[in-house]
């Protein structure tokens, strides 16, 4: 049983690129039960904590050696105290992607004929995969590559249900040895915020960081008068302890018309990452729609404008057709406004936004509310 488990594991490991295994356990020796969880014989990610193998307050542990063994399982219906559990937490500023959970288990009579395989991320109430189990061993694997199960950066617990009709015991099931497949990654440098206003003096710009994965950052602030090229006006190499705190910076010669800034961002390791635009106006008055972010709305989305001054804006949204569907007033600074737009009440369809000030119209935006 041992070695069909070892040849199903190495085929999904060198199946899917850069797969393997995270946290495995092949739960030898006698008696494992005993302990509440067990983590004898596990290896481990260094990347990643993990609870070991423990078991529901609904079940009791039951002697067999070589495999997690645990007794009453018999209950006609799912009973939630009643599993196998697994708790697997990335280390800070670390991920995981998962790709697959594979185990062997056997379970002592047919009475227990069902199997469920839940995660923490929806409260345990979706199944996964679909498991199962004889009186001899049998090899499960469940796929973990949906993208639920991808980019995890807290806990995540799994837990493995068994049931079926009352019987007199013993009805035992166990978990004879599991692997969990995957991948860590380092987290990228993410930015918080990055804003800009309009000052007397100039573009005063102010941002914050996440670099929890690495020592130190390389901040540049690039501008562009196209949102194509760009090259850089500033530029701060900063510790991990500095990242903490927020940055500023004030472009004194700000080009004529629309400046577009971005940040990027390289980490220790060399990763570089880019953080959304934003526009100020360089001129006396106006203003201007840079964009909507996402295009593609679900519920909400950011609409980022650009004023040359203090100002109220009317913000309209139509159909194609032309039929006002909503409307809103904002207050606008001079400099960068990111505006909350909620598309929640809208049918699914295309539609567009146009922005009125006194005297002034923007130009359209389009976007596609699913």
């Amino acid at each position: 049983m041992k070695k069909i488990y070892l040849f199903t594991v190495l085929v999904l490991v060198f199946g899917a690129t850069f797969a393997q295994s995270i946290f495995d356990n092949p739960i030898t020796g006698t008696n494992p039960n005993i302990a509440n969880p067990y983590t004898t014989g596990q290896t481990v990610n260094a990347n990643i904590t993990v609870s070991g193998i423990g078991r529901g307050i609904g079940i009791t542990g039951f002697n067999a050696n070589d495999r997690y063994n645990a007794n009453s399982w018999n209950t006609a219906v799912l009973d939630l105290t009643a599993y196998f559990e697994f708790i697997l937490t990335p280390n800070a500023g670390r991920s995981i992607n998962f790709i697959s959970c594979v185990y062997s288990s056997q379970v002592s009579n047919t009475n227990i004929s069902n199997f469920a395989f839940r995660s923490s991320l929806d409260g345990f109430t979706t199944d996964i995969g679909t498991p199962t189990a004889t009186t001899t061993a049998t090899v499960v694997t469940i796929n973990l590559s949906a993208p639920a199960y991808q980019n995890i950066i807290t806990p995540i617990t799994f837990r493995i249900y068994a049931w079926g009709p009352a019987a007199a015991a013993p009805n035992t099931f166990s978990i004879n040895d599991f692997t969990f497949n995957g991948v860590t990654s380092v987290l990228p440098i993410t930015v918080e915020y990055l804003n800009g206003t309009k000052q007397s003096n100039g573009h005063s710009l102010a941002w914050k960081v996440n670099c929890t994965s690495s020592s130190f950052a390389t901040l540049v602030i690039e501008r562009s008068a196209d949102a194509v090229n760009f090259t850089p006006v500033n530029t701060i190499t900063a510790t991990y302890l500095r990242c903490q705190q927020p940055f500023d910076y004030t472009d004194n010669s700000p080009l004529p018309g629309r400046n577009y800034y971005r940040l990027k961002m390289t980490d220790d390791n060399g990763s570089v990452t880019y953080s959304s635009m934003i526009v100020l106006l360089n001129k006396e008055s106006g203003f201007d729609i840079a964009g909507l972010l996402p295009s593609v709305v679900k519920t909400t989305a950011i609409l980022n404008v650009s004023a040359a001054q203090k100002t109220k804006m009317n913000v309209v949204v139509t159909d194609l057709l032309g039929k006002q569907v909503q409307q809103q007033t904002y207050s606008l600074v001079a400099g960068s406004n990111q505006l909350q737009m909620n598309f929640s009440n809208l049918p699914s369809g295309a539609y567009q936004i146009i922005g009125y000030t006194a005297g002034e119209k923007s130009a359209t935006i389009r976007f596609i509310k699913q």
